[in-house]
């Protein structure tokens, strides 16, 4: 025993001595350690060696033998290293720091697996700070569902598979990230116990928040739910489901119906037939609800035809694209061999260009579809009008806010509020919110004389006579103009004036005038912050004066060109117009000339009963001239054909027209009889099938036999553009 004792003694020694002189260990076998280990365990001894790393020549392990074995604690703390140092040992309570760094790269194998605690089942290793599982599975998240925000997705249908139609769509609030599972299972009370598919979804949070996740479906439900009434859901017997999850919050209760699938939806689609109803503005989300305006809510009528008797309880269901965040879904029971079907419109609509949406169903019949076309309308404008006082207005009607009791209603007025020209219908030439008139009298838009303190009633039109005008102060107008103390603000000012009743009302802007000088320099100022100016005058001290304040030059006159019956031409004329001033003229694709009413470039427009007013020395670098100063029939004369008679400003969205007749109009139609006055014409005009009451049309033999004059389509097109304008201001600062 003594001897065997030595001999152990000796070993060790020698052991110990190997150890101390080469720094490395092999445990197992009698051969060197691999290079760069500090201990190799190896029980095979012609393996391990640099010279044999190929196939089984480089195993260290086999049959019989194994591996490493390391002990084996249940870890308490992922920042202590209990359970083998207690907290309270007075060697690491006085020493914590450093031994917990000293003891980095300790590895265990922890048999206690705490989410909670962030203890993880496996090889943990110590970092000198805490322990990190070498082989954890992520923590289960901490979340919970809504169960008001449940969305049962899809058609079911008995013995129809489910597919990726086919899902639940609800929101959850993760309060801890981690792993997380997401299931459906039936109420035992469900009529139909397990009827054949589920929902399921699993996955990882990454991040805490409310989010909407897809819940999929799978399987294929076994029967329908659906009451013996096909058509009416009355009788159903839904599904009852919980929406369980690993998240630790509250079940859902979900309630499906599965319908009968023993008739077929089988129809076509009348696309001739299709409906857009509702009016669609740029960020005002879609309703059910009707506007009161039209009485529409924003929905699409279809019209299914061709459904045979065996197709009768069968669900139709149609739907769209979506396009620019909007779009359309509707469905029914089909009951008749013609039936129409309401898609209802959900979304926002983005940006103003029109919207071609594709309609699409679950027609066994046919695969056919339909587009139908969704017009965006421009706001609600306001536009605010100087005009003349009741005498002239009424019999020739100058001004747009004088309304009118003819019949026909052959009026400036009626030109602006027929809503199939500037209006709401899908058809209408001008896409618009429309202009409507404060009452059906003939006064109805006129505020009164007093209008500093006229209480604003938000209307769309707000007339101005004379004596307001003269009564209104600067500060009262900037008001109305920008929507300032509790005003709608103006988007259009339109001064439409002769000032034929005398010289006393050509005061507007006389020298000598301030206060209708400061009133004039609030619609400069006005003008050039947004706001749209369009005169129609033929004062010709009032043009040149207000010219003259709103380019800045002294040097801008105004003169009295021809008389009645006089024909222009829209563009410049190669009879009468300068050669230099030619570059100056519009002859090319002009937003006016060539606007939504017609193409004007090249034709003629008529003067009035009396002059039109000319302006001279305006800076033509400013300017588009539509018109100069020479009547077709002259080459002489009129400042040497160097005045403009309609031009607008280059930079500034402002429209002048030298005649306060340009927009006068007869009681009556008389498009066909000779006249040397009232240019301005309405008429019928039929246009894809529909018929335009009151659409502007040309004057014919203005003054003689067989002339044209298109002063009604030049003012339609300019009052499309001047709301256009309106418009792109308000996008650019809304």
């Amino acid at each position: 025993m003594r001897f065997k004792t030595k001999l152990l003694f000796l070993l060790v020694f020698l052991a110990y001595f190997t150890v101390a002189v080469q720094a490395q260990v092999t445990i197992g076998s009698g051969i060197e350690p691999m290079r760069g280990a500090l201990l190799d365990l190896k029980v095979n001894q012609s393996a391990g060696t640099i010279s044999s790393v190929d196939d089984d020549a480089n195993i260290t392990s086999g049959k019989g033998d194994g591996g490493m074995l390391l002990p084996r604690v249940k870890l308490v703390n992922v920042k202590t290293l209990e359970p083998f140092i207690p907290v309270d040992d007075p060697e690491f309570v006085n020493n914590t720091n450093s031994l917990k760094e000293r003891l980095a790269g300790l590895i265990v194998y922890n048999l206690n697996n705490d989410d909670d605690k962030e203890l993880y089942f496996g090889l943990n290793q110590w970092d000198g700070e805490k322990w990190n599982g070498l082989q954890s599975k992520p923590s289960n998240a901490l979340f919970d569902i809504g169960c008001a925000s449940v969305q049962v997705v899809g058609q079911y249908g008995d013995n129809v598979a489910l597919n990726s139609s086919n899902y639940i769509r609800v929101s959850v609030t993760v309060k801890r990230i981690g792993a997380y599972s997401i299931s459906t299972s039936f109420t035992p009370g469900n009529t139909l116990g397990d009827n054949g598919y589920f929902f399921e979804l699993a996955g990882t949070f990454h991040s805490t928040g409310t989010f909407m996740v897809t819940i999929s479906g799978t399987g294929q439900p076994k029967k329908h739910t659906q009451g013996t009434n096909l058509l009416d859901p009355s009788d159903d017997t839904p599904d009852q489901l919980i929406l369980t999850s690993s998240g630790g919050g509250a079940d859902c209760g979900v309630s499906l119906n599965v319908r009968s699938t023993a008739a077929r939806p089988e129809f076509l689609i009348n696309c001739a037939a299709t409906v857009v109803e509702g009016m669609y503005f740029e960020d005002q989300p879609l309703s059910n609800t009707p506007n009161p305006v039209n009485n529409q809510s924003h929905r699409i009528k279809v019209t299914l035809t061709g459904i045979p008797s065996s197709a009768y309880g069968a669900v139709g269901v149609l739907q769209t694209n979506e396009v620019d965040g909007f779009s359309f879904k509707g469905e029914a029971a089909l009951s008749s061999s013609t039936q129409e079907i309401y898609l209802q419109g959900t979304g926002i609509p983005r940006g103003l260009n029109d919207k071609i949406f594709t309609i699409t169903s679950n027609s066994e019949t046919s695969n056919a579809s339909c587009n139908a076309t969704v017009h965006m309308l421009i706001p609600r404008k306001r536009l605010m009008v100087l005009g003349e006082d009741d005498g002239l207005d009424a019999a020739y009607g100058y001004s747009p806010a004088r309304n009118t009791d003819r019949n026909p209603k052959n009026s400036f007025n009626t030109l602006l509020t027929d809503k199939d020209n500037f209006g709401y219908n899908q058809w209408s030439i001008l896409k618009f919110a429309g202009f409507n008139n404060a009452g059906a009298g003939r006064d109805a838009n006129i505020i009164p004389h007093t209008p500093d303190t006229w209480p604003d009633d938000n209307r769309d039109i707000i007339g101005l006579e004379m004596p307001a005008w003269r009564n209104m102060s600067p500060e009262t107008l900037e008001s109305y103009l920008k929507g300032t103390n509790g005003h709608r603000k103006a988007d259009v000012f339109m001064i439409a004036y002769t000032g034929s009743q005398g010289a006393d009302y050509a005061d507007y802007l006389r020298n000598g005038n301030s206060e209708d000088q400061a009133r004039c320099q609030k619609l400069i100022d006005f003008v050039k912050t947004g706001g749209i100016l369009m005169i129609c005058s033929e004062q010709s001290v009032s043009n040149g004066n207000f010219m003259r304040l709103l380019f800045g030059y002294s040097s801008i006159g105004s003169a009295n060109g021809a008389g009645a019956g006089s024909n222009y031409t829209l563009g410049y004329n190669s009879y009468n117009t300068p050669t230099d001033m030619r570059p100056y003229y519009c002859n090319d694709a002009d937003p006016i000339l060539m606007g939504p009413f017609d193409n004007l470039l090249g034709r003629n427009w008529g003067e009035d009963a009396s002059v039109t007013t000319y302006v001279t020395g305006l800076p033509l670098d400013e300017i588009i001239i539509y018109s100069g100063s020479r009547p077709m029939n002259e080459t002489t004369g009129r400042d040497e054909g160097r005045g403009v008679t309609i031009f607008r400003h280059r930079e500034y969205p402002f429209v002048f027209v030298g005649d306060g007749g340009f927009n006068s109009s007869e009681q009556r139609y008389y498009q066909n009889a000779a006249s040397s006055f009232c240019p301005f014409q309405l008429a019928p005009k039929t246009i894809n099938g529909r018929i335009y009451p009151n659409y502007p049309n040309f004057r014919i033999n203005f003054p003689d036999s067989g002339k044209r004059v298109y002063n009604t389509a030049f003012t339609a097109n300019a009052f499309a553009w001047c709301i256009l304008q309106a418009e792109e201001y308000r996008r650019a600062h809304k």
